[in-house]
């Protein structure tokens, strides 16, 4: 096959046409100079492949760090996340890269999630585990990234019940919406045995404040 056409399209985007189709394509001026494409070359089929999966790879790179301006991704999320739009064998080689150059790392990311639901969110570990799974955390990173706050556990549940969830339990003898309040704190992740002992140590802080 033949370039017939090969000149700058708009930006740092040029344009090619092969003889054998007709079709126009679209490559990146670094792609262009890479390969050294010039008007009238012959390539043979393998080398166009060659071009074309260049091309994919720059495409899926740049994608990749686009997302990365505006959060963190895990090595796993983000090879879902780029899945949808390229083959493969070009997601794997781009989370590789984005891996060796350390714009993911999933310790740093376990850290930073863990951070964000136990101290922003203020979520239980069983909530926090689901979210940073879905994350695409593996179980070890997580154990180790929630391993800091396991004794500030019940420190961080006094500060969300007084903080947000305290009018559930300003009456202790108002069962029902006592009990909607536990029922939110088991929503945020909170094991029932936290939750009853937070509550009592509250209903006591309470109480000693009304003497």
């Amino acid at each position: 096959m033949r370039i017939t056409t090969l000149g700058s399209h708009k930006g740092n985007t040029w344009k090619l046409e092969l003889d054998d189709s007709g079709e126009l394509y679209f490559l990146h001026v670094s792609i262009v100079q890479r390969f050294q494409l010039r008007q009238d070359m012959e390539l043979t089929q393998a080398e166009w492949e060659k071009v074309q999966q260049a091309e994919l790879a720059r495409k899926a790179y740049q994608y990749a760090c686009y997302l990365l301006d505006s959060r963190g991704y895990s090595y796993q999320e983000m090879f879902h996340k780029l899945e949808p739009k390229y083959p493969e064998a070009v997601c794997y080689a781009t989370v590789n890269r984005l891996a060796k150059y350390g714009q993911i790392n999933d310790r740093v990311y376990a850290e930073q999630t863990a951070h964000h639901y136990i101290e922003v969110k203020h979520f239980g570990f069983y909530r926090a585990r689901q979210e940073m799974r879905r994350r695409g955390l593996l179980d070890a990173q997580i154990d180790e990234a929630l391993e800091p706050y396991g004794e500030r556990t019940e420190e961080i549940l006094m500060e969300l019940i007084c903080r947000k969830y305290r009018k559930y339990f300003l009456d202790p003898d108002d069962r029902r919406t006592v009990e909607k309040g536990k029922a939110a704190l088991v929503r945020q992740g909170y094991g029932f045995h936290q939750i009853n002992a937070a509550v009592r140590t509250f209903f006591e802080e309470v109480s000693m404040n009304e003497e």
